[in-house]
């Protein structure tokens, strides 16, 4: 261990592959000592790719206050009132740039809206249960909105351009063609693997990412990064690893991830692996 467990104030933690099991659960021992860290006075911060939405029922399970970071950092919001604190959205001319080099792709792309509390999420140019989105997001009707050609839409609070695959080249190729745009010096592309899904790859600002959403965080509380530990399994959790004061990679983590944090758990997310960490390395009393 080369951190003081003493000094660890707060714990951010991914979503899926890190804090869920392959049953998209947390499991009973995992809440228990989460929860065991909230009533100890540890902050809690998920920090997801997912839209708040369909993370806002995992921070509620827990009592007590727990932040989100969304979106990739692009949003954060506090369970369990929803209040959004933070947010930071692309330009619209940055969506229109991109918009226009995605008509030569196969796939349209969905957009992430910054519009929870109207009850839409994403929008679509063709209904989202088309098959070309292999079930993204479960095919989610009730929040998402069909609008047709999106260069003649309102193009307001969009959070993420998001572009699907199941071949990774394709959107190597198309992230390629990104990173040429003049504009493409103010947008950052992560590709990753939904599990059960396809290859995607978000497009958001550059300056964004999960450790500006949970340095957001430690502003609003004054705290510094020293005092956080870490957990996640993808590229997208890579900054928080590095800047963190103790970042762990998942047992299970892709091999950059592993090759690059300084920690790695014993335990994958099948086998508890971040609450066993919590306990193991005196960060939680259990």
């Amino acid at each position: 261990m080369h951190f003081d467990p003493a000094l660890i104030h707060t714990i951010a933690v991914d979503l899926d592959g890190t804090l869920l099991n392959s049953k998209s659960r947390i499991s009973p021992l995992t809440h228990a000592i989460l929860q065991k860290a909230i009533d100890q006075g540890k902050n809690l911060v998920i920090a997801t790719g997912r839209r708040f939405y369909s993370t806002f029922s995992f921070a509620k399970e827990f009592q007590g206050e727990v932040h989100v970071v969304s979106n990739n950092g692009q949003i954060l919001r506090r369970s369990p009132d929803a209040e959004r604190i933070a947010e930071n959205y692309l330009s619209s001319s940055l969506v229109r740039d991109i918009l226009l080099l995605g008509k030569e792709f196969h796939t349209p792309p969905i957009l992430h809206v910054d519009r929870f509390e109207e009850g839409v999420d994403m929008l679509t140019e063709v209904p989202i249960t088309d098959e070309m989105y292999h079930n993204y997001s479960g095919g989610d009707l009730s929040r998402t909105r069909s609008i047709g050609d999106f260069l003649s839409a309102d193009l307001e609070k969009i959070l993420v351009v998001c572009f699907l695959s199941l071949r990774k080249e394709d959107l190597d190729s198309l992230i390629h063609k990104i990173e040429a745009l003049p504009s493409a010096a103010g947008l950052r592309c992560i590709l990753t693997k939904i599990p059960g899904v396809s290859y995607c790859v978000e497009i958001i600002n550059v300056s964004v990412s999960k450790w500006s959403g949970i340095s957001r965080f430690l502003a609003l509380k004054g705290l510094d990064g020293g005092g956080v530990i870490a957990f996640g399994d993808e590229r997208n959790d890579l900054e928080m690893l590095l800047h963190s004061g103790a970042g762990f990679a998942m047992k299970n983590a892709i091999s950059e991830i592993k090759n690059s944090a300084r920690h790695v758990t014993r335990y994958s997310n099948e086998e508890d692996g971040v609450a066993l960490a919590l306990v193991e390395n005196r960060i939680v009393s259990f």
